[in-house]
């Protein structure tokens, strides 16, 4: 008896290590950042423009701005969430190149070069600085806000409380505590998360023309979560593009049915 209450005893002392370890650096298990020494340097053929943002808690945001000869408009892209702007610079020079928009894309806290301490509603806010960016540069119609994956959080908050042209959604989950939920259904995130990003409240408060694009056999954001969101859309005018067989992230090799859509978008 006595062997057995100790057992039950270390059991619910490991299950209590193990939440508390998860509660307190569930921020290393939900981005996958590193950091750029402050003095990297871009390198990309297109033209472009670093940009340092100061948030109100003194954080220091950084972002690219690549400029298209005679712009359209300009796109602000929300980028996904392994990765920084070395990396992901590429996909904003690829986006000016083809569609003749000027972009802007910008690391979060903790990405790249931007600073400041991880706190949802800070980082969220941080998209405004380069929101206002765009709008001092182009009028709001001109503006189209795109977000992939982690990046959507960040486009839906911005899209619901601004008029830009349009929104574009990719690979784009309804909520991260349903993520989590899905995942890990043995952990009670609903205790442990304490960022708890999300789509479906801010999806219905948004008018804009707004574009989905998923891939149907995305193992990690599941297609059902697109076309969840596509339904909650309260939007005038919505599209769903279904890239069949396109996973996370692979879409691009999707080449026909991705850039399709794209150019339905932007063209």
């Amino acid at each position: 008896m006595k062997r057995a209450r100790r057992f039950f005893r270390v059991l619910l002392i490991t299950i209590a290590f193990i939440f508390t370890m998860l509660y307190f650096f569930q921020e290393k298990l939900i981005f996958y950042s590193s950091k750029l020494p402050q003095d990297f340097q871009y390198q990309f053929q297109t033209e472009f423009e670093e940009l340092f943002l100061t948030a109100e808690d003194g954080a220091v945001l950084n972002g690219l701005h690549f400029k298209a000869k005679n712009p359209k408009g300009i796109i602000l892209y929300n980028h996904g969430n392994a990765g920084e702007l070395d990396s992901w610079g590429k996909w904003g020079e690829l986006l000016a190149d083809r569609y003749a928009y000027d972009v802007v894309i910008w690391d979060y806290r903790g990405y790249g070069k931007s600073t400041g301490k991880r706190r949802q509603q800070l980082m969220l806010d941080d998209g405004l600085l380069f929101y206002n960016y765009c709008k001092r540069l182009f009028k709001e119609d001109l503006i189209t806000v795109y977000g992939r994956s982690l990046g959507g959080f960040f486009a839906t908050h911005l899209s619901k409380q601004t008029q830009p042209s349009r929104l574009v959604l990719e690979s784009t989950p309804v909520s991260l505590l349903e993520i989590a939920n899905e995942a890990y259904p043995f952990i009670p995130a609903n205790w442990l998360l304490k960022f708890r990003f999300q789509n479906r409240d801010n999806i219905q408060q948004i008018n804009q023309p707004t574009f989905f694009i998923h891939g149907t056999e995305d193992d990690l954001i599941p297609f059902e979560h697109g076309k969840r969101l596509f339904e909650l859309s309260k939007a005038n005018k919505k599209q769903f593009f279904s890239i069949k067989g396109g996973n996370h992230n692979d879409l691009s090799s999707f080449e026909a049915s991705y850039f399709s859509a794209l150019d339905q978008v932007f063209k």
